[in-house]
C-alpha cells in the first residue's frame, strides 16, 4: 500500500479523537495498547470529519506507530549531550558540534510534541 500523506488538519483531528475510545472504555488490552475496536471507532470519526479522505484503520495504525517511534527518537536525542528542546517553538535545539546526521533536525518542528 502506498504511503499516505496526512494534512495538518487530519493529524490534529486524529490526535483530538484519540480520547474517544478511552471515553467509551474500549481502548486497551492487558498490555495497555489500543485494541482493534478502538481503530474502528477512530476510522468512523475520521471518515465523518473527512468523508473523501480515504483514511482507513491501516492509515491510523501506521500514523500512530510513526508518532510513537518519533516520540521515542526525540526522547533518546534529548538524553544525549548537544540536544535540547525549544519549548515555545516545539523543536530540537542542536549544537553545532553534534554529528552531521542530526544537523538537519535543527530546523525541524514537531508541533504535536508539547
Amino acid at each position: 500500500m502506498a504511503r499516505r500523506e496526512w494534512s495538518e488538519q487530519e493529524e490534529e483531528t486524529l490526535l483530538e479523537n484519540l480520547m474517544s475510545p478511552v471515553d467509551v472504555g474500549i481502548w486497551q488490552n492487558e498490555n495497555g495498547c489500543f485494541i482493534p475496536a478502538s481503530f474502528v471507532v477512530l476510522e468512523t470519526q475520521m471518515r465523518a470529519s473527512f468523508p473523501h479522505g480515504g483514511i482507513t484503520k491501516f492509515h491510523i495504525e501506521t500514523k500512530m506507530k510513526y508518532w510513537k517511534a518519533t516520540c521515542f527518537r526525540l526522547q533518546d536525542m534529548l538524553r544525549i549531550s548537544g540536544f535540547g528542546w525549544i519549548e515555545n517553538e516545539n523543536r530540537l535545539a542542536v549544537e553545532n558540534e553534534v554529528n552531521r546526521q542530526f544537523r538537519n533536525m535543527r530546523d525541524m518542528q514537531f508541533p504535536m510534541f508539547n
